[in-house]
């Protein structure tokens, strides 16, 4: 096989049959279940940053009323911070919302768009992974260096793809190889094997473990503030494993 086509394999994880798929312009079922698995991670994300923001005030009311600094959440210094962080938040959920929606209709996608032509270089921001290609009229954008060096300058290309903020890359050829899709029909492992779909399905529970975690660290603080101090500490360090084999979990 045409190593510019094994690396675009790689680099994006798709097959023979995806490819074969594409070119009669559907999704093959393993695409289908990604974009299913995207969609549901984008709503849970969304949803998980609503209930952390929601528990903000929540938590601010919790600590106005146990503080010893206040004659009680009813002053009006209180009412009037607290009137402040919900507008503030408040607008924070509508602006993230309504920002969302543009990804999750991404998923909903099925029109399959097509770029031809040779690939040169466009605006790079590797600060916030913006590495863009241009191609046959086309701009798609990708998101790390590893992507982009998956595509050689000056090399004619077919890429297959679906439009969102951020493109997806479904699959690419070079042109000129595109025997190659039947010749070299590969075995594939089962769905509920397939890479991206684990990594999504990891990626959903390091959020709905995340703002768990975001929630629970505070709350904990607030009640063990009256509690002897050694068992405030036995808890405090017990809430400390938790978050580091968190991150240990979240990393690998």
């Amino acid at each position: 096989m045409n190593p510019l086509n094994q690396a675009l394999r790689k680099t994006f994880h798709f097959s023979s049959n995806d490819l074969l798929a594409n070119r009669q312009g559907r999704l093959s079922q393993r695409q289908q279940a990604r974009q299913q698995a995207t969609r549901a991670g984008i709503k849970l994300g969304v949803a998980s940053f609503i209930l952390v923001l929601l528990g903000t005030i929540g938590l601010f009311v919790a600590f106005s009323l146990s503080s010893g600094t206040t004659r009680g959440f009813a002053e009006q210094d209180s009412l009037i911070a607290l009137a402040i962080l919900g507008a503030v938040i408040g607008l924070i959920i509508v602006v993230g919302y309504f920002s969302s929606r543009k990804y999750i209709a991404a998923t909903t996608s099925k029109t399959i768009q097509i770029a031809e032509g040779e690939v040169q270089h466009g605006k790079m921001r590797p600060d916030s992974g913006h590495f863009e290609i241009k191609i046959g009229g086309h701009k798609i954008r990708l998101l790390t260096p590893y992507q982009l060096d998956a595509f050689q300058v000056g090399t004619a290309y077919r890429i297959h793809y679906l439009k969102g903020p951020v493109p997806t890359i479904l699959s690419a050829e070079v042109i000129g190889s595109e025997a190659e899709a039947s010749l070299y029909s590969e075995e594939e492992e089962s769905i509920e094997q397939d890479i991206i779909l684990q990594r999504l399905k990891k990626g959903r529970k390091i959020v709905a473990v995340l703002a768990l975690l975001a929630l629970a660290v505070p709350l904990v603080f607030l009640l063990t503030a009256t509690l002897p101090g050694l068992l405030k500490a036995v808890i405090w360090f017990f809430l400390l494993i938790v978050s580091v084999l968190f991150v240990f979990w979240a990393l690998r």
